[in-house]
């Protein structure tokens, strides 16, 4: 096989793991996070560069990136639940009109904004 197959082949094979990476195991993932599966993935993406190129070396870097699990979660979480009663800590509009506009629950969930 010359050179141009080889690179072909090395960018078909991490094209389809980037397409398909949902697919993969959740037990392939974790031994890929381990110290030992990201030092064999890093040497494979050098390897990758050195001998087949920056472009397919870059796609080989992505595809590394991309396999191996995320472990920072997003969005917001729920700190503390506060006990709200309309009785206590009035607004100062509602104690200057007398009114009273009571808010009873359980709980406040504070969700983002999309």
């Amino acid at each position: 096989m010359d050179t141009f197959g080889i690179k072909l082949l090395i960018a078909v094979i991490c094209i389809s793991l980037i397409t398909f990476s949902g697919a993969v195991p959740p037990a392939y993932k974790r031994h890929l996070d381990t110290v030992y599966g990201r030092a064999i993935g890093v040497i494979l993406v050098m390897l990758i560069l050195e001998f087949a190129g920056w472009p397919v070396g870059i796609l080989a870097a992505m595809t590394l990136l991309i396999l191996l699990p995320s472990t920072v979660s997003e969005g917001f979480t729920v700190l503390e639940k506060k006990m709200v009663s309309g009785q206590s800590n009035k607004w100062f509009s509602e104690r200057l009109l007398g009114k009273s506009r009571e808010i009873d629950g359980d709980n406040i969930l504070q969700l983002p904004v999309f």
